[in-house]
């Protein structure tokens, strides 16, 4: 990194050069107005260049806090194994052996060990958008479908598009996945049979964006979808979200992109077979990692606490 030459390094250069015409430091002390001390100093620092005599870091090269080598290779320990499953994952696997530091302080560790890779996120416009509080598992659910990459398919698929159906818990981040060959109001109308079984609790909002799997257009039709029929048989409450305002089912979304990071991006399936068993098994093991959100529990450790709170 290159020194900023500023005008104090400028005045000291001045001075020392003059110390050395003369070769006499008092004499330079006193046209410049400060001690002989430090003009020897300068002059000992002094190179022939202004760089040289530019204030060095005051920072110490120790501190009695400072992580030992053990936890050092123990983080990278860690992160090895569970770094592709989020910081607060490694986190907590590390508090589980005795870590005793802070999360921020181990993130600190990872970046001046360069463990992640640095990606150029984006940067968005901010929305006000405030999106009402939960206090209990099943007040408010978020579900929508995504599209599985093209790319992570490695079988003939005779064109054919597969789907993720996604809900998950707002309060919790409890999640429940299904894979499904189909997107239309009847995928996901079933979809909604089997999820207060899979989630462990009751329902009471589902919230959904406009999409043609979840209501009908209203341009064509006043009659309520497959799916709006299945949501009052089931006296859950439905909410839509603004039309183009994907951030108010933020967390859904979010959770999508995970999918992508963690999921999708690293495999190629060979066969629907496989796919579908993968799948399966990544959706089992999303609910049992811990979140920072969460306060470094997992969804189920949420769901589970609250519900022994309650039966006491």
């Amino acid at each position: 990194m290159k020194t900023i030459i500023t005008e104090e390094m400028k005045l000291r250069h001045r001075a020392v050069k003059y110390a050395i015409k003369y070769n006499n430091n008092a004499k330079a002390a006193r046209r410049y107005h400060t001690s002989r001390q430090q003009i020897q100093r300068w002059r000992n620092k002094y190179d022939g260049t202004v760089h040289s005599l530019a204030n060095k870091s005051t920072r110490p090269h120790s501190h009695p806090n400072q992580h030992r080598e053990e936890e050092l290779d123990l983080i990278k320990h860690k992160h090895r194994y569970h770094g592709h499953e989020g910081l607060a994952q490694v986190y907590r696997k590390l508090k589980d052996v005795g870590y005793t530091r802070s999360y921020d302080s181990m993130c600190i560790q990872i970046r001046q060990m360069r463990l992640n890779k640095e990606k150029k996120q984006k940067k968005y416009p901010k929305s006000k958008y405030k999106k009402p509080t939960v206090t209990y598992p099943g007040q408010k659910v978020q579900i929508d479908v995504k599209y599985v990459p093209n790319d992570s398919i490695g079988f003939a698929s005779h064109h054919n598009r597969y789907y993720q159906i996604t809900a998950i818990d707002e309060y919790s981040r409890k999640r429940y996945l299904e894979l499904v060959e189909e997107n239309s109001t009847y995928t996901t109308s079933e979809f909604l049979k089997r999820l207060e079984q899979s989630l462990g609790f009751k329902i009471k909002l589902v919230q959904t964006d406009n999409g043609r799997e979840f209501v009908n257009d209203p341009d064509q039709t006043d009659k309520e979808s497959r799916f709006e029929e299945q949501l009052k048989k089931m006296e859950i409450e439905h909410k839509r979200t603004r039309p183009y305002s994907p951030w108010q089912n933020g967390v859904v979304e979010r959770s999508h992109r995970l999918d992508n990071q963690l999921f999708y991006s690293k495999r190629r399936f060979k066969s629907y077979s496989q796919m579908k068993k993968s799948f399966r098994r990544y959706s089992r093991r999303y609910n049992n990692i811990a979140r920072k959100i969460l306060d470094f529990k997992t969804p189920n450790e949420i769901v589970s606490e609250y519900f022994s709170k309650n039966a006491a």
